[in-house]
């Protein structure tokens, strides 16, 4: 197995009243699909008795 890196970056806002909505849409739409992954996820996990992986998750997103 390949290794795993993962990398985080720290950024402030400067222009803050020029992308608050902007940043607010993200915001909803990243919640929407997490609120939507996790409602698939817990359908096939019930049906199969089975957490689903990445790649069949994906495909029920698509």
């Amino acid at each position: 197995m390949a290794n795993q890196v993962t990398r985080t970056y720290v950024a402030s806002i400067r222009n803050h009243q020029q992308v608050r909505a902007d940043l607010d849409s993200l915001g909803f739409a990243a919640s929407k699909l997490w609120n939507i992954a996790r409602w698939t996820c817990d359908r096939i996990w019930d049906e199969t008795g089975t957490i689903p992986d990445h790649g069949t998750l994906k495909a029920y997103l698509k």
